[in-house]
């Protein structure tokens, strides 16, 4: 009895942390409860890049509205090193190219870390999200260009199955119809 016990005991971290964190190909998937004081929210998010390059993230919460009056959104984030400025520039027209030809706008918006680095985001925010999400379903890279330049390419091998497991472990549907 004692070892199944002590078994159970040990095997339990193990199962919390793999609840937590997946992997799909090209994307990365993770959630965290987060308690605001007032309850208990669930945080899920599914990202690609990263390790100096950029970071393409989608993100949700289980306090959110969902699907299907609002879908997630793709969000570009860069932070350059100390004393360089990011590749995007505060205000800049940022394009998301999809490889099936389709091709989103945002606009870039940087800021200042509290350790004083350079910050940048961009993201595609529609009335309606489910244009760009059926996009990047359907194919197999992004690219990602600031004043024509490529700023990052990001694969999409992954993203289909990373969306829908971000979207399931915070409880909500993962149709785009």
């Amino acid at each position: 009895m004692r070892a199944i016990f002590l078994l159970a005991l040990t095997s339990l971290p193990l199962q919390a942390g793999a609840a937590d964190y997946w992997e799909y190909k090209d994307w990365r998937v993770w959630s965290e409860q987060i308690d605001t004081g007032e309850d208990l929210r669930r945080t899920c998010a599914a990202s690609t890049g990263g390790d100096g390059d950029p970071v393409l993230r989608l993100e949700v919460s289980d306090g959110d509205a969902g699907p299907p009056d609002f879908y997630p959104y793709p969000v570009i984030s860069e932070t350059a090193p100390r004393h360089y400025t990011t590749q995007m520039q505060d205000g800049q027209v940022i394009q998301f190219r999809v490889d099936t030809g389709t091709i989103f706008s945002g606009a870039a918006f940087v800021t200042l870390t509290n350790e004083g680095l350079a910050h940048a985001e961009a993201a595609i925010n529609l009335p309606n999200n489910r244009p760009i999400l059926k996009a990047m379903k359907k194919g197999s890279s992004m690219v990602i260009e600031a004043g024509g330049r490529t700023i990052f390419r990001a694969s999409l091998a992954g993203f289909t199955a990373a969306y829908g497991k971000m979207m399931d472990v915070c409880g909500f549907s993962l149709s785009l119809d």
